[in-house]
């Protein structure tokens, strides 16, 4: 399915069925089809909604630069337009930080937030990382930029790459306009997962947990940066566990 952005359109599935929805946003370099183990675990019990953020696989990607509000925005076009609002949201990495984004801007859509590998904020040598990303993805093509992330997803990437750059450099954009001192107006619950070997480290999740009122910090033991591959199973207990709580809450 496609949803129209005005001069774009994203793409979204949409499997299992339920009364309340949960929408998965993957992060940079991956696609939608990262989180197969993740939808077969949860479709049985609600309804989850898949997405390639623009740039990414089967969305189109735009030639404009973008904010990390617009990619906050596109999320919430999801949202929308698959009828799962009010949904639980769960982003991993970059896609963490745009789900943050979408739950202070569109917290009506939001009934929980589940923040897997993220931060809400990046230092002098994050924006040099991101920096080379985008200019190796202008250079050489965002399959290149794919390869220096040394991602285990490989989706079809724009051959250009200016879309991944726009990308890139929208994440950048954390070291002089962090979502930090935000976090506190986000008021739906919080699972905020982090992997103890995760090579981006644990601090990142610390900090969003001690902001946002209503958190829960796990940090798993022996695993890295993608929980969600390293361990399927164990994952999907911690994200399953976290719902049923707030289904039983009301």
């Amino acid at each position: 399915m496609r949803i129209d952005r005005g001069g774009f359109s994203l793409h979204y599935e949409i499997a299992g069925s339920g009364s309340e929805s949960v929408v998965l946003t993957h992060g940079l370099a991956s696609s939608g089809a990262t989180w197969s183990a993740l939808v077969a675990a949860l479709s049985p019990h609600y309804r989850v909604v898949t997405w390639d953020l623009r740039s990414h696989a089967r969305s189109d990607s735009p030639d404009e630069p973008c904010t990390i509000a617009a990619l906050g925005a596109d999320l919430a076009a999801v949202v929308a337009a698959a009828d799962g609002a009010p949904a639980h949201l769960l982003g991993h990495s970059a896609g963490g930080v745009i789900t943050m984004r979408c739950a202070l801007d569109h917290p009506a859509l939001v009934r929980s937030v589940t923040l897997v590998g993220t931060s809400s904020e990046c230092n002098a040598r994050a924006v040099t990382f991101y920096e080379s990303l985008a200019k190796t993805a202008e250079r050489d093509g965002g399959a290149a930029a794919i390869r220096r992330l040394g991602t285990r997803d490989e989706p079809t990437m724009p051959p250009e790459g200016r879309g991944f750059a726009h990308m890139a450099r929208a994440m950048a954009s954390l070291h002089t306009a962090p979502l930090t001192a935000e976090l506190e107006d986000v008021r739906c619950p919080a699972l905020v997962v982090v992997g103890e070997k995760d090579v981006l480290g644990v601090g990142g999740s610390v900090i969003i947990s001690r902001r946002l009122p209503r958190a829960r910090l796990e940090i798993v033991p022996e695993r890295g940066h993608s929980i969600f591959h390293e361990d399927p199973a164990g994952f999907a207990r911690l994200v399953l566990g976290f719902l049923a709580e707030r289904r039983a809450a009301g």
